[in-house]
């Protein structure tokens, strides 16, 4: 009964440790396509201006 407790909770927080690396590479990108739209925006504001 024990080893089954503790591989329950192994189990769990194998999963929340894995959930956890997922949830930070999903932000990294997010953060990186914000940067890119923030970029884009730049480059149409100072195209505006040329015109």
């Amino acid at each position: 009964m024990k080893t089954f407790f503790f591989a329950v909770v192994l189990s769990v927080l194998v999963i929340a440790l894995i959930v956890t690396v997922l949830i930070k590479q999903e932000q990294q990108s997010m953060y990186r396509l914000k940067d890119v739209c923030i970029r884009l925006m730049q480059k149409f504001d100072s195209w505006q201006m040329m015109r």
